[in-house]
């Protein structure tokens, strides 16, 4: 993909954020209204200096993002606009964060996102675990992959 950006996520991003974060996990989860609700709540608490955020611009539009929590070594977020996925944007987006921090990382992904699983997996990424509950203590099955900084 030619016409790329990959830059750190401003204050003004995040209404945009907000949407793609909206229309990429309705694509890729189907979860009850309650369950919507604790998500976006805890969305909202998110918190810009707790996590290192890089938007990706195609032609200054931003259509994806992904969050590091270096403190955690933890893949926070990684989110794709549904017209731009399966362009190798999540992969930009692993490779710039995995270059830039070179450290081992984690990630929850839920077992029914086979795409996201097969997509860290190709960076090295390992299932090392199940979880029923998210950091904030939502009810949200996912698997807990690592990635060794040797990988």
């Amino acid at each position: 993909m030619n016409g790329y950006t990959i830059r750190k996520a401003e204050i003004k991003d995040w209404p945009t954020l907000i949407n793609i974060f909206d229309k990429a996990l309705r694509t890729t989860d189907v979860l009850a209204d309650d369950e919507w609700s604790a998500l976006y709540k805890n969305l909202m608490s998110f918190s810009y200096p707790t996590y290192d955020t890089y938007v990706f611009e195609v032609d200054g539009i931003v259509v994806a993002y992904i969050s590091y929590w270096q403190e955690k070594k933890l893949i926070k977020m990684l989110y794709v606009l549904p017209e731009y996925m399966n362009k190798g944007i999540g992969s930009k987006l692993i490779k710039y964060v995995l270059d830039a921090y070179q450290d081992e990382m984690t990630i929850g992904v839920k077992p029914t996102n086979k795409v996201a699983l097969h997509l860290y997996q190709k960076f090295g990424f390992e299932i090392f675990s199940k979880e029923e509950f998210d950091t904030s203590g939502i009810y949200y099955p996912h698997y807990i992959l690592k990635r060794k900084i040797n990988s």
